[in-house]
């Protein structure tokens, strides 16, 4: 088995860094791998106008924080320690599907053949597109953010131990939300827009100007220290909707390349970690059967629609009416303690 990624690792991944509970459930080498920064007991959700604000706290974790650089790098050396060669900073550049093997290219026209690429290139997703599974009309949606040092007892101050974080909804009126993340000794703050919802808004937006504001309100707000210096921010993307079709011949799509992603919230590692357990399901099946046509990989399908397709679904609806309702949604939510 080869691993390979375009960048080398330790690399940064544009990501909030949550990680829900469920995941660590159903993955609890996370939790022994020491790969969690930090679990948050509660946060805030705010209305457009900020008026109103939804507070939840709890006894147990709501999610677990973790540092994209840390943990994908911790990944990748399980995988390593189970048997995968590494090779990062290698770019693939096209795959060809035979009936023989699936065979990709890399930057340097160096080939691997295999007999099945999985493709968890992200977005946009190379394997994705080269093998022609996605819409050339595919939409995103888009972030910038950035992660600030800050050390443990002064965050102890501003988000205490319990590490609340902030979600503002529907932030100055553009379409999707702003949030501030705290982790162990680090806070992840960003913004991010919902592209195919422009048309609730007039609103002309730029992301970095967004951010900017964004970040001067949290310092006025005294959620950030106010000495914190604002950096250059990254940029981002991800999936609005799964693609219709997530395998062919050889080839099966995991996570943002396949288009697993909460609309919501913007999530997708609990996604992303449970289709490639159900890849792995349906490709140790393949070589049991030796059959890694189509027909038979479309199995795959059918277990991450079981898993969460409905849950995807439901998401992508719900979108569409909090960003229409959501100051009236936060304003009665407000009244009801969510969580004890």
């Amino acid at each position: 088995m080869v691993l390979v990624d375009k960048d080398n690792f330790p690399r940064a991944k544009p990501c909030g860094g949550g990680v829900p509970m469920g995941t660590i459930k159903r993955f609890p080498y996370l939790k022994d791998s020491d790969f969690i920064e930090a679990y948050a007991y509660g946060g805030f959700i705010h209305s457009p106008s900020l008026k109103y604000r939804i507070e939840f706290h709890g006894e147990k974790p709501v999610v677990a924080m973790v540092a994209r650089e840390r943990f994908d790098h911790g990944l990748a050396l399980i995988a390593v320690d189970n048997g995968a060669q590494l090779l990062d900073g290698k770019q693939v550049k096209d795959i060809h599907i035979s009936p023989d093997n699936a065979e990709i290219t890399l930057e340097d026209q160096t080939t691997i053949s295999s007999d099945v690429v999985i493709g968890a290139d992200g977005i946009p997703s190379t394997i994705a597109r080269k093998s022609g599974l996605t819409p050339q009309n595919k939409k995103v949606n888009v972030c910038v953010f950035q992660e600030y040092k800050v050390d443990e007892k002064t965050l102890d101050e501003y988000a205490t131990t319990e590490r609340v974080g902030h979600l503002h909804l529907m932030y100055e009126n553009i379409p999707g939300y702003a949030w501030l993340f705290p982790k162990k000794d680090c806070v992840n703050i960003g913004v991010g827009e919902f592209m195919p919802f422009r048309k609730h808004t007039t609103k002309k937006v730029n992301l970095i100007e967004m951010y900017n504001s964004y970040f001067k309100m949290l310092q006025q707000d005294k959620l950030i220290p106010k000495d914190l210096k604002i950096g250059k921010v990254k940029g981002g993307s991800v999936p609005i909707y799964p693609l219709e079709q997530t395998y062919s011949e050889r080839l099966l799509l995991c996570g943002d390349a396949a288009g697993f992603i909460n609309p919501v919230s913007g999530g997708g590692i609990h996604f992303a970690m449970v289709s490639g357990e159900n890849a792995a399901t349906v490709i140790s099946n393949a070589f049991e059967n030796e059959n890694f046509k189509s027909s038979f990989l479309s199995r795959y399908q059918q277990l991450w629609m079981e898993e969460f397709g409905k849950d995807l679904r439901m998401f992508a609806s719900f979108t569409n009416i909090w960003l229409r309702q959501a100051e009236k949604f936060i304003k009665i939510a407000s009244t009801v303690i969510l969580m004890k």
